[in-house]
């Protein structure tokens, strides 16, 4: 009869031992699910940091490149009143070549020599000259003053010279435009 009393009290004892295992293997594998889930997460997160950095670094280097480009735009058009204030003088060297007096070979001389290093250094500051001659009449880059016998629309004769520098127009050049006649 004692054995039949301590049977419940057994079977209860084995029942609570085994609920005892379970739990703690329940608490094992969650323990292990929440190592794994905090494993997840800290990869998915260090994922987004390494992404994060990664614009970061594109977004930097893409400032680095607007900045020089600034930067060259700026040093080039530096100089445009300088430059602007040459173009007259150019002009004049060139009008002068065009009427040399008899016996003045020696005083062409020089004023070449003079048009040529003007030339010489502003096309190396970046100003070139524009070409209109039996160009199309463009607005951007000519500026009309009369028109005359030619082709429509073609600049048939260049009154005063043009000049860019870089992209950016320094001067129009001043022109006749045919008019299809």
């Amino acid at each position: 009869m004692a054995d039949e009393q301590n049977q419940p009290v057994d079977d209860l004892a084995q029942k609570l031992a085994e609920a005892q295992k379970q739990a703690a293997a329940k608490e094992e594998e969650a323990a292990a699910q929440g190592a794994n889930d905090e494993q997840t997460n800290l990869r998915l997160e260090l994922e987004q940091m390494t992404e994060l950095a990664k614009r970061t670094m594109a977004d930097f280097q893409n400032y680095k490149r607007r900045q020089d480009d600034e930067r060259r735009v700026i040093i080039t058009m530096a100089n445009v009143d300088l430059i602007r204030s040459l173009i007259p003088i150019t002009d004049n060297l060139d009008r002068a070549k065009q009427h040399v007096p008899a016996g003045a070979e020696e005083w062409f001389k020089g004023i070449e020599m003079c048009s040529t290093q003007l030339h010489k250094v502003m096309n190396d500051s970046g100003m070139k000259p524009i070409e209109s001659l039996n160009q199309p009449f463009n607005p951007d880059l000519h500026e009309a003053l009369a028109q005359g016998p030619g082709p429509k629309d073609t600049v048939v004769e260049e009154l005063e010279k043009g000049y860019m520098l870089g992209d950016r127009v320094i001067r129009h050049a001043k022109v006749k435009v045919g008019n299809g006649e």
